[in-house]
């Protein structure tokens, strides 16, 4: 009898001890559930790859809207230093346009004065000389340059034709004689070249 009683005993301590791998938990009513965990781990693992994976894709995203913006700021940086450049390259372009006349002036005072013999307008006609001398250094400095013309080819963007003039000495289209000076600032066309062009005899 005692044999039978602890083999009996032996089962149900046996049936009462849980399953390796399960857990045992109870709920209202004293009902006992079962969860495997590996497939609980499982399913944890499985989120959080799945949220490590949104986190890289955000941060991709991310860093290639940083590389956006800092290429926007940076091509923003340099217009900015070209405009500022530029606007101290030609913020005199006006005032140095309403020049050109006086120097025009200067100049034709020049081309008329070489017959004179009288002593003092010698003397008058060599200040406006020096005058004149110093006037385009000025010029030069600022960066203003003559356009090129006498026995150039005819260009509309630096020339503006007055007369044409029929030739055998030069070719079509070349430019014969210059009426009034062309100038540039800073490579800028600030005035065409007032100029006769040449053209075949009929």
């Amino acid at each position: 009898m005692k044999e039978a009683r602890d083999q009996v005993e032996k089962k149900e301590g046996a049936e009462s001890e849980p399953v390796l791998g399960t857990k045992i938990s109870e709920q209202g009513g004293g009902e006992v559930q079962e969860e495997n965990l590996p497939t609980a781990e499982a399913k944890v693992i499985s989120e959080l790859e799945a949220k490590i994976s949104d986190l890289q894709t955000l941060n991709s995203s991310l860093q290639e809207q940083m590389l956006r913006v800092r290429a926007e700021a940076d091509n923003f940086r340099k217009r900015v230093q070209r405009e500022k450049d530029e606007f101290t390259l030609f913020a005199r372009e006006g005032f140095i346009r309403d020049l050109l006349p006086v120097k025009d002036n200067l100049e034709r005072a020049l081309s008329l004065s070489h017959s004179a013999t009288d002593t003092d307008a010698q003397a008058i006609i060599e200040g406006v000389r020096l005058t004149l001398e110093q006037f385009e250094s000025v010029l030069k400095n600022m960066g203003v340059e003559c356009v090129e013309c006498l026995g150039q080819a005819f260009d509309p963007a630096f020339h503006e034709a007055m007369t044409q003039v029929e030739s055998d000495k030069h070719e079509p289209n070349m430019v014969v004689d210059e009426l009034q000076k062309g100038y540039q600032l800073h490579g800028r066309l600030l005035r065409p070249a007032l100029v006769s062009v040449a053209r075949s005899k009929t």
